[in-house]
């Protein structure tokens, strides 16, 4: 069953600048829309088959991609209310990845949890970067829904991220904001932990739209994180996108190197706000900001244990 389930959303959350958005409406149809100009173009109604999901229109290669959502006759498609949909997460069949320890804030953040802290360091400085699964397209959390934090874990924090939309052929259509929920405790403990810190139900979010690439620069953005809990702000930091020290193009290329994707992925592209002493509670509220790219609110949940352990070794 999907994850991806959202909330009705208010048009002022979007950004200014032209973006690609899912949606369900009344009825429980699933549709693709372009917001632009204000307002919200159903592009499952075109007669360009390619431009009825995200999965038939990352297929293509961008070339072929920007005409057609440029495309002044998609102004005269039908249009769709925000205050009468559910919004979706921006993910079809995407896999879902993420980089790690592309900002200077991130890999200290690694040396204050871990217990082999020399890796962290190395991998900042190395050519090649981090590149980890995290979840599949069904799976990412929408704008207004609860991501999760793990029951076996004493430490949890939402991570801020750009989330960079590539197609088949590795190239960048979108941007959105990315939560990245991460268990530093379990991660900490062994680097080899990543994919249990990382991955488990809840763990992303994306959203709430697909902000197209060729009308911003995003190295020129901000990205803050704020923190309610009980009605009062408990966290709240901005950094530059610009420090990163990975180019989002590279990580995608990297990513598509030697891994076929045929409706193209989502790549996080790591973190620079780690907020100190704070772990992530239930009810908790966060809200990632990019500016030009939009903003995501998600609450916090607990993933609950099955209490499965862990095979005993072998003698």
């Amino acid at each position: 069953m999907p994850y991806n389930s959202g909330v009705t959303i208010e048009p002022g959350i979007l950004p200014h600048t032209s973006a690609l958005c899912r949606v369900s409406t009344r009825d429980g149809a699933v549709a693709l829309a372009l917001w632009r100009n204000g307002a919200l173009l159903d592009l499952s109604t075109a007669d360009t088959p390619q431009l009825h999901t995200l999965d038939e229109l990352l297929s293509l290669p961008l070339g072929q991609i920007r005409p057609l959502l440029e495309e002044s006759r998609l102004d005269a498609l039908p249009l769709l209310d925000p205050a009468d949909l559910e919004w979706l997460a921006p993910a079809e069949s995407q896999e879902v990845w993420a980089a790690g320890v592309t900002y200077l804030r991130s890999r200290q953040a690694r040396l204050e949890e871990a217990a082999a802290r020399d890796v962290y360091t190395r991998v900042y400085e190395a050519e090649r970067p981090e590149l980890f699964y995290k979840a599949a397209g069904w799976r990412v959390i929408p704008h207004g829904g609860a991501v999760g934090i793990r029951s076996d874990s004493d430490w949890n924090v939402p991570e801020p991220e750009l989330a960079i939309l590539s197609n088949a052929y590795g190239e960048i259509v979108a941007y959105s904001c990315g939560n990245d929920v991460s268990s530093r405790s379990i991660e900490g403990e062994n680097p080899l932990y990543l994919p249990q810190a990382k991955v488990y139900d809840a763990s992303c979010s994306i959203g709430p739209a697909a902000v197209l690439a060729w009308n911003i620069r995003p190295s020129e953005c901000s990205i803050q994180m704020t923190i309610e809990r009980g009605g009062q702000e408990i966290f709240s930091n901005r950094a530059g996108i610009r420090d990163m020290v990975r180019d989002p193009a590279e990580l995608a290329g990297v990513l598509h190197a030697a891994y076929t994707l045929p409706v193209g992925a989502w790549l996080m592209t790591g973190t620079s706000i780690v907020p100190d002493r704070y772990t992530a509670m239930p009810g908790d509220i966060v809200r990632i900001n990019i500016e030009a790219i939009g903003e995501l609110r998600n609450t916090i949940k607990r993933v609950e244990h099955s209490g499965a352990k862990a095979p005993p070794r072998l003698q």
